[in-house]
């Protein structure tokens, strides 16, 4: 799943949408203290009053909102497992030291979408039994399950005709989870219609923060050409972290690195490979013969997100001038296993923009990437380091053109 995906779908996500009918809407109001269920909602969409479907609709908008590997992760099930085996409840293809589990989360998950003359509040309440056995929240909260159709126009270009014609439509059922915080109201005056005059709120009018969930799932995600039952689409309210037990125990999927983890990680390896120190035009080089799968992607629109491995590493680094290349394999190994692929856009800077940070102390540069070549950081003859900058035209700084002075010394 990529960010087209999201965008598409999320744009979905409003009154009246045909391509994205929305069935039943399953709402849990769970009590932090004891893991007691106070009350269950079923209802179907359309029943509800319409101020009701826009706060609902919202709120499964922020499950599918953020930037991927930083708050939205596309995460796989720890077990292995085909159609055939979800349908005909078949023992599942399980991982070295695990323990098969027979009621997982992702089987639970399909048979809510598979099971057509049920509702899915019964596979949700099995949702629900695993968030109060697995994690507890600071606060009571309230679970939203969601599950809608969605109509996916699938555009191929003729051989035969100058233009695209629509081949045809695809229907993906699926369902979104949204874990909600429940805020107790503060003491206030409040006017009463009813009777015109005012009185205090009560403390039993319980607030549920609709606009900030804490936790959110979707199941089965969703790309241009097909779904994927063995993934899910996971939200994390924290840019950057994800909720590990929620992920591991109640969903029942890999922990995933993050977009700053893995961009620090193969920082890591360059800095084992070229050791403390390294060239800009170096760094640019390796930069920019990375960057060329992105714009790669670009060009031919695929959906697949560019990776790179550890002999793609190798190979880079060395037409990058990189002799020491022979330890990238136990760079890898001890850092993130040999068999490790890093998405490309996480581990390489943005080309469109000024991304690298040049900084010490005293200094604060931003620069692009294809800029790196034209800093060079000296030492002159009276021994002092000096950072030199081949510039264009020239510098200014507040306004005012700095004078160019010619010098001697370096």
């Amino acid at each position: 799943m990529n960010k087209k995906d999201l965008a598409d779908i999320r744009k979905e996500f409003k009154l009246g949408a045909y391509m994205l009918p929305i069935k039943e809407v399953y709402s849990v109001y769970l009590k932090k203290d004891n893991g007691e269920i106070i009350t269950r909602e079923l209802n179907h969409f359309e029943m509800m009053d319409i101020e009701k479907q826009e706060l609902y609709l919202e709120n499964f908008k922020k499950i599918l909102t953020g930037t991927l590997d930083s708050k939205i992760f596309e995460l796989d099930f720890k077990n292995k497992t085909t159609i055939e085996q979800l349908d005909n409840n078949d023992d599942l293809e399980v991982e070295d030291g695990q323990e098969e589990d027979i009621d997982s989360t992702q089987q639970i998950l399909y048979k809510a979408l598979n099971e057509n003359n049920e509702s899915i509040a019964a596979y949700a309440d099995k949702v629900v039994d695993k968030i109060a056995e697995n994690y507890t929240y600071e606060t009571d909260v309230v679970i939203n399950f969601l599950r809608a159709e969605y109509y996916k126009g699938n555009k191929k270009k003729s051989m035969e005709a100058e233009e695209s014609i629509d081949d045809f439509m695809q229907s993906i059922e699926f369902l979104l989870c949204s874990v909600n915080k429940v805020d107790v109201p503060k003491k206030a005056l409040k006017l009463d219609y009813s009777d015109l005059t005012f009185k205090p709120n009560s403390a039993l009018d319980m607030i549920i923060n609709l606009k900030s969930p804490l936790d959110g799932f979707m199941f089965p995600s969703i790309s241009a050409e097909y779904t994927d039952v063995n993934k899910a689409v996971y939200y994390s309210s924290k840019a950057k972290q994800m909720n590990s037990v929620f992920v591991e125990e109640v969903l029942g999927c890999n922990v995933k690195a993050t977009a700053i983890e893995e961009k620090e990680t193969f920082h890591a390896i360059l800095n084992t490979v070229v050791g403390d120190s390294i060239k800009p035009d170096t760094m640019q080089e390796i930069y920019e013969r990375m960057n060329e799968k992105l714009e790669m992607e670009e060009e031919i629109e695929d959906d697949e997100e560019p990776t790179v491995d550890m002999k793609e590493v190798e190979e880079v680094l060395k037409e990058s001038g990189i002799e020491n290349t022979e330890v990238v394999k136990s760079a890898f190994e001890e850092l993130c296993g040999s068999d490790y692929e890093f998405k490309v856009k996480n581990i390489v800077p943005d080309f469109k923009s000024k991304s690298i940070k040049i900084e010490n102390e005293n200094t604060n540069i931003t620069i692009t990437p294809r800029d790196l070549s034209s800093i060079k950081q000296i030492k002159d003859k009276r021994g002092r380091k000096c950072l030199l900058i081949e510039l264009n035209e020239d510098v200014q700084i507040n306004g005012f053109k700095l004078e160019t002075e010619e010098v001697d010394y370096i």
